[in-house]
């Protein structure tokens, strides 16, 4: 029993600490994406504090986050739980003038989507993007475009002879008419 308590014990303070280094990438993203969006960086390392500012900047809704309280539910909570992660991602998405598809990134890597809006070149553009005047193409993510050109002269296909050997006839007679009955 005691070596179990002690691996328990062990696997906690190695867990704890990857969570305290997940919550500083993500305090470290969030001050500089509140510097972007006219907030004191420092609000990003207060943990509650935090998604209060974040949803008041992102969705003109402060008190959005306390959704995510439906976490302690189980199940249906949780189902919960990720769509309220999911509408504040993507209005981030929409106010830092990055595509809708960046939203799933804001829910199951925030700390380093936080990182990548907070020191890119993106701009802030107020709540759902609403200051956002780019058009739908303009706001997609850069992509490269690789065109497909064809070939101006066609290439002929080589034909080669093929001597076919002489087919035995079967002692099977087909029929192929549909209503006749061969006998």
């Amino acid at each position: 029993m005691e070596q179990f308590l002690a691996a328990a014990q062990e696997s906690s303070s190695s867990s704890s600490g990857m969570s305290t280094i997940w919550f500083i990438i993500g305090a470290i993203g969030l001050w500089k994406m509140f510097e972007k969006a006219g907030v004191e960086g420092w609000a990003g390392i207060i943990p509650f504090y935090r998604d209060y500012k974040l949803c008041e900047k992102v969705m003109n809704r402060p008190w959005y986050w306390v959704r995510e309280l439906w976490v302690i539910v189980p199940f249906v909570g949780w189902v919960l739980y990720f769509y309220y992660k999911y509408q504040i991602g993507k209005a981030t998405a929409r106010a830092y003038g990055k595509p809708d598809g960046w939203a799933w990134g804001y829910l199951f890597l925030e700390p380093v989507f936080y990182c990548i809006t907070g020191f890119d070149d993106s701009s802030y553009y107020g709540p759902y993007g609403g200051g956002d005047t780019r058009t739908d193409e303009a706001r997609v993510a850069k992509t490269v475009d690789f065109d497909v050109t064809e070939n101006k002269a066609p290439v002929e296909p080589v034909v080669e002879e093929v001597k076919a050997e002489p087919v035995a006839e079967s002692d099977v007679e087909f029929d192929f008419h549909d209503n006749e009955i061969v006998e």
